[in-house]
């Protein structure tokens, strides 16, 4: 039966047998058409999409409510106001309490290169987590942040190669050396390709580590624990005008883990907010250079410090720790607002 036809034979049973039943119909056909929500036009659509295209420094593309064209951003974001409004971002990635970068793109990336595994008493072996966490960071140029190879505008170490399988040493003993790509550069025998050295750090720690960067989470003014340290993997000088982004991994699940025995230890929940968690870059002086991490006053024992918002640092604990599912599933619930 058409809905028309059944609103008709309702409405005449409503007359004939029910007094004030027709009143009582045409309320509730009133409120269906007032609560139910709105169709956007096709007009009102292209509106909206040209007003998403319309920024000084270009748009986003990835999906956001009502949007018919997209492309499938696997990242979760947050950026400052400035940046949202110079590309055009969706309102839900803006974070005030984001601080010391632009923006911060997140995600989980599978297939880790180095996964370690151990065999316990009963010959089970056990390997660490094959997920690496991904933190593309975009940086104002005016931070003029030190670094160890200034000259470095380009930098992609992404990618590993089988030599990981090889030890650097020969031997039982350890003594005898193998003249391995690590050994033959620290000689000065091997040179890096174009696009292999570091920016902020040194390839191979030599001939010192330069400035590394550090995941901890800081509570009474200092760094109470440091959860896991940050390789820097990828550099993009000037990679938007007046910005620079760097590119930092780990394997972060079971540092999150482990970190939960931190916050029994300190009667604190994970989802409290006395703390934060910060990205901290090390300072390489005499004064600062001899503490620990979870010694050093914030921020003047650091060479940088990135404020993460509490919500967005959660959902990075909550990603880092999952056991199977999509992570494309997990983001979509974040973009989807």
């Amino acid at each position: 039966m058409s809905p028309s036809i059944d609103r008709a034979l309702r409405a005449f049973v409503c007359i004939t047998a029910i007094p004030g039943c027709l009143l009582a119909l045409s309320m509730a056909a009133f409120a269906q058409t007032t609560l139910a929500p709105a169709v956007p036009a096709a007009s009102n659509l292209a509106a909206q999409e040209k007003q998403w295209q319309n920024c000084e420094g270009g748009y986003y593309t990835g999906p956001r409510q009502g949007k018919r064209n997209y492309s499938n951003d696997k990242y979760l974001w947050v950026v400052t106001l400035e940046f949202a409004k110079r590309f055009c971002m969706p309102e839900h990635m803006v974070s005030q309490e984001l601080k010391g970068a632009e923006a911060i793109a997140f995600r989980m990336v599978d297939g880790g290169d180095n996964e370690r595994c151990g065999v316990d008493d009963d010959g089970k072996a056990h390997c660490s987590e094959d997920s690496v966490g991904r933190f593309e960071i975009y940086l104002p140029q005016s931070l003029n942040l030190p670094s160890a190879n200034p000259e470095v505008k380009f930098f992609y170490g992404e990618y590993k190669d089988s030599e990981m399988h090889i030890s650097s040493r020969k031997g039982q003993t350890g003594v005898e050396e193998k003249a391995s790509r690590l050994m033959r550069y620290r000689k000065g025998e091997y040179k890096l390709a174009e696009g292999r050295t570091n920016h902020f750090a040194h390839p191979y720690a030599h001939p010192d580590p330069g400035h590394l960067f550090a995941l901890i989470y800081a509570h009474e003014g200092k760094g109470r624990w440091p959860v896991a340290p940050l390789r820097e993997v990828g550099f993009r000088g000037d990679w938007i005008q007046g910005m620079d982004m760097v590119i930092l991994e780990e394997q972060l699940g079971i540092q999150f883990a482990w970190e939960l025995d931190h916050y029994k230890a300190a009667k604190l929940s994970p989802a409290t907010r006395d703390g934060q968690y910060l990205i901290v870059m090390d300072k390489r002086d005499s004064q600062s250079g001899g503490k620990r991490l979870s010694e050093k006053a914030i921020p003047q024992d650091h060479a940088h410090v990135i404020y993460l918002p509490h919500e967005f640092a959660q959902q990075i604990r909550q990603a880092s720790m999952r056991r199977g599912g999509n992570w494309l599933d997990f983001v979509k619930t974040m973009q989807q607002r």
